[in-house]
């Protein structure tokens, strides 16, 4: 069988928040999505009966784990394993079940999905969890890639093109003076949003096969029935419609993953020509607040990328760039045979692609990554200011970091400073120094578990 949302959902099911009370998309579900520590299923949406909206399906290591069949410790060098296998498989079916609905022209009404607001202060309803798939008009090479959709009427939405991907197979069609056909996918399986959000390098295919390698299956594409694209038969939603050249339209503010408000600006429009779907589709739902899946499809691609570098260099174990730290905090664990190599592994994280790195901090295999009281332990009793900190001024600055200074008259490039800590234990080469760092933990660490003396008591 398939892997689907649905499969998903179902693997995570002693897992899920199932709020069966009736919530309201415009004014409830933002902050709710915040609030939950679990994947979370709304079963009541007022206004829309029948529909079941979603979220929170990747906001942590457990359930990262969960969407790659693997463990927490291993989600970022198994997904690194994953990529670098390259071309997946994928088969073109005759149909599946996104076309158990079809609906086309002016039946093909946006008001008809429950579309939220994310933040208080956002220009309106927003799609976060739509991937946006386009056809390069010269290889014919499909991209996919997820871009925050403000919904402006029953047929069209403005959107931001953020992907450097879409966004140079967007500006050929300009040139042609053309429409660019886009179909936008809502709900499947997460490692379609995790290929969708990878930016690195994957020249030659699409993530249609990405997603082959990632679930190491077939993966079946069908049809679009008013564009020249192909879509995930397995989805739950497919909007089909165009980009017309040359027509932008207000689109912001809305509340980024930074937990800011971006601003407003002229931006493309897609019009809607179709709307596929599966009889109850469930509508995935994004939220943009602190902290949820926003933070970490943006952050994992990130960490694997870095990962993938680092690990050919230095005595690597993980690396976590966490939600809270919105992709300017990295820390980096690892072993080092000397303190030049620690510094040297700051720097190569402070200075990789894309450059968003603000604050890198380096930890031993002891350290718990997982856990800002234990990091901060780290700092605390690892750290001697005046030798373990090095900060670097006049660096670029991530564009959506507001502490940064703008270069007028750009919006992206920017001036900031950048800080290392080194966090680590005495390297091995002062082997006897490094033994005073070893930590003191309970008697029974490691062999007694309070969840086993919790259940009940056998009479």
């Amino acid at each position: 069988m398939a892997n689907t949302l649905r499969t998903y959902l179902k693997e995570l099911e002693d897992n899920i928040n199932i709020i069966q009370r009736e919530v309201d998309p415009l004014t409830q579900i933002g902050d709710l999505c915040s609030q939950s520590k679990k994947t979370i299923i709304f079963e009541n949406i007022k206004g829309y009966p029948a529909w079941k909206i979603c979220d929170l399906l990747v906001r942590d290591r457990k359930t990262q784990a969960k969407v790659l069949k693997t463990t927490p410790d291993k989600v970022v060098s198994d997904l690194a394993r994953k990529i670098a296998k390259g071309k997946g498989a994928v088969t073109l079916v005759d149909t599946g079940p996104v076309k158990e609905k079809i609906i086309k022209g002016k039946e093909a009404d946006l008001t008809k999905i429950p579309f939220c607001v994310h933040s208080p202060g956002d220009a309106g309803p927003y799609l976060g969890s739509g991937m946006c798939i386009v056809k390069d008009p010269e290889t014919g090479i499909h991209n996919v890639a997820m871009h925050r959709m403000q919904i402006k009427s029953k047929d069209h939405m403005a959107f931001h093109l953020n992907s450097p991907h879409n966004a140079a197979v967007y500006l050929k069609y300009q040139k042609l003076n053309k429409s660019m056909p886009m179909a936008v996918v809502i709900g499947h399986h997460p490692c379609y949003e995790i290929a969708a959000a990878y930016s690195g390098n994957h020249e030659g295919f699409s993530e249609h096969e990405m997603v082959g390698s990632l679930l190491d299956e077939m993966i079946s594409l069908v049809k679009c029935e008013t564009v020249d694209l192909e879509v995930p038969a397995e989805a739950e939603i497919v909007l089909e419609g165009e980009v017309p050249p040359n027509v932008l339209e207000d689109e912001g503010p809305f509340g980024e993953g930074m937990l800011y408000y971006s601003q407003p600006g002229k931006r493309p429009i897609f019009k809607v020509h179709a709307i596929t779907m599966r009889h109850d589709a469930i509508f995935r739902h994004l939220n943009a607040t602190p902290f949820t899946d926003h933070q970490c499809l943006i952050g994992l691609p990130f960490e694997v990328r870095l990962f993938t570098q680092l690990k050919k260099a230095f005595n690597l174990h993980d690396i976590y760039a966490p939600p809270w730290g919105v992709m300017m905090i990295v820390i980096i664990q690892m072993t080092a045979q000397t303190e030049q190599q620690v510094r040297d592994a700051l720097l190569a994280t402070l200075f990789s692609p894309p450059f968003s790195s603000k604050i890198v901090i380096a930890v031993d295999e002891d350290i718990d990554i997982y856990d800002s009281q234990d990091l901060f332990y780290a700092i605390a009793t690892r750290v001697n200011p005046a030798t373990d900190i090095v900060i670097i001024d006049g660096t670029s600055g991530f564009p959506m970091d507001p502490s940064t200074k703008q270069i007028y008259p750009s919006e992206i490039f920017r001036v900031s400073s950048k800080i290392g800590i080194d966090a680590t234990k005495a390297p091995l080469m002062r082997g006897e120094e490094r033994k005073r760092f070893e930590r003191v933990n309970p008697k029974g660490w490691g062999r007694s578990f309070l969840k086993d003396f919790l259940g009940k008591l056998e009479h």
